[in-house]
């Protein structure tokens, strides 16, 4: 285990958030960051790579933002589809989807008179989301997709499918959370230009508090997805997203909004971001599968919360998280979760934890208890406005050995507490600077490098940890 007298695990560079510092962290008893500025993370060497992609697509027709202000969004991708978001105010439109063939990109699909699905809320204004579920693409492989309108075109959203069942290969993706600020969020435009495996959205996309209507909750959507940084980066990768509270009010539970208004900031979320509908009531919580390399789990934080049962995941929820996570195959287990897990005792005392996992204890401790010993999880979560690394439990919890990343804010404001805070070495580094947080996954080494990127596109935080 851990020696409790060895110094606090964190470099100088770590703690001030200036430059990188790489370490490896082994797991399995607990293990302390090893400051590592030669830059080694740890890689594997022979970890089958992705292959090459060709230069973006150039489909032609003049892009027209006025037409198109939205960008376009894809989601959930699958080994053979993808769910592909169009928002609009107006007209039918064609979709034209390409894919990387060699050093090209050819059109394998199109689509015509395409108009917006129904808003599924009564007596709600007609919908602005065009949907396409695409089917029948290869594993693996990168495509582009555009919307037209006559010769007025949308901006390119570029992607790539999951990998098939028993793929493996080194798979990189990206997370962030809390929106509510910093525009044009310049750190997600410096995001795009990786062209990731896909992308996270863990919550506070908007912050849409006292919204009554879908007229209320569509001018948040509105602002949020005509922002440069989130157009950019929608048009790099695959989004996969969840909300927390914002998304609707500000720490609401259903009994504080009610069931209608829930209902249309549901749709309202619906309509705004891709995403397939998982089982639960909400159709927030799924699994994603990217092949022997990872499985994704998100979870619905939110909805199910049911604080007189003790009750943050609904029991249903829980089971699905559980037997999942045990029964998963792949090399890296990440649980997306809205708020941390972590036991934050150490920096905020008890503030705040009834809303978070802590003011569940007994359902947090027993689903620790449940996914002990499991290989290769990774809790990545946002909410509480810094960037962390750190473990989920202090020294002698059952979860003393597994991590939790905290990612964002990229806009919203920026909690000193993290600059401030000294001392406990359960909290490897933080920093409330805005930020996004970069995964690469290696299957072959048991390692993922974990990288806060900062506004200017420079690291802020880079550590491998031996999961």
């Amino acid at each position: 285990m851990r020696d409790p007298s060895a110094p606090v695990p964190w470099s100088r560079r770590q703690a001030l958030s200036v430059g990188a510092a790489a370490g490896l962290v082994p797991f399995g008893c607990r293990g302390k960051a090893q400051p590592d500025d030669s830059g080694d993370s740890g890689e594997a060497a022979g970890t089958p790579e992705r292959s090459a992609e060709p230069a973006p697509w150039s489909p032609g027709g003049t892009l027209d933002t006025d037409r198109f202000p939205f960008g376009v969004q894809v989601g959930d991708a699958t080994p053979t589809g993808a769910r592909v978001h169009l928002r609009t105010h107006s007209g039918p439109v064609s979709l034209e989807v390409a894919e990387a063939q060699g050093e090209a990109w050819e059109v394998v699909q199109s689509f015509d008179d395409l108009t917006t699905t129904a808003l599924p809320v009564a007596a709600e204004p007609a919908g602005m989301a065009v949907v396409v579920d695409l089917t029948a693409l290869l594993p693996d492989t990168a495509y582009s997709v555009v919307f037209r309108d006559g010769d007025a075109r949308s901006v390119v959203a570029r992607f790539r499918t999951a990998l098939a069942e028993d793929g493996l290969r080194r798979v990189v993706f990206g997370a962030t959370s809390c929106f509510g600020g910093n525009e044009p969020w310049p750190s997600l435009t410096a995001a795009a230009e990786e062209q990731l495996d896909f992308f996270c959205l863990l919550g506070d996309t908007v912050y849409a508090d006292g919204s009554v209507d879908a007229a209320d909750y569509r001018v948040h959507w509105d602002a949020a997805l005509s922002t440069q940084g989130l157009i950019d980066v929608s048009g790099s990768t695959s989004l996969v997203v969840t909300w927390d509270d914002h998304e609707v009010d500000n720490n609401w539970t259903l009994e504080s909004v009610g069931e209608t208004r829930f209902q249309v900031a549901r749709a309202c979320f619906t309509e705004a971001l891709p995403r397939r509908e998982g089982t639960g009531g909400s159709g927030v919580w799924r699994r994603l599968q990217w092949g022997q390399t990872l499985d994704v789990f998100v979870l619905d934080g939110r909805a199910e919360r049911d604080a007189a049962r003790g009750e943050y995941l609904s029991p249903e929820q829980y089971t699905w998280l559980v037997d999942g996570v045990r029964g998963s195959s792949a090399r890296f287990k990440i649980i997306l979760n809205s708020v941390p897990i972590t036991d934050l005792n150490a920096l905020f005392s008890n503030l705040g934890a009834e809303d978070r996992w802590e003011g569940y204890p007994e359902q947090r401790a027993q689903l620790l208890e449940d996914l002990a010993g499991v290989a290769g999880v990774l809790w990545v979560t946002g909410d509480v406005h810094f960037g962390q690394v750190g473990y989920v439990d202090p020294e002698g919890g059952v979860a003393e050995s597994v991590v939790e990343v905290l990612t964002g804010p990229v806009g919203s404001f920026q909690n000193v507490a993290a600059d401030l805070f000294v001392g406990d070495p359960q909290y490897l580094w933080m920093s409330s600077a805005w930020n996004w947080c970069r995964f690469d996954c290696d299957p072959v080494a048991g390692t993922v490098r974990v990288t806060h990127v900062g506004d200017d596109g420079q690291p802020l935080h880079d550590i491998t940890l031996s999961l």
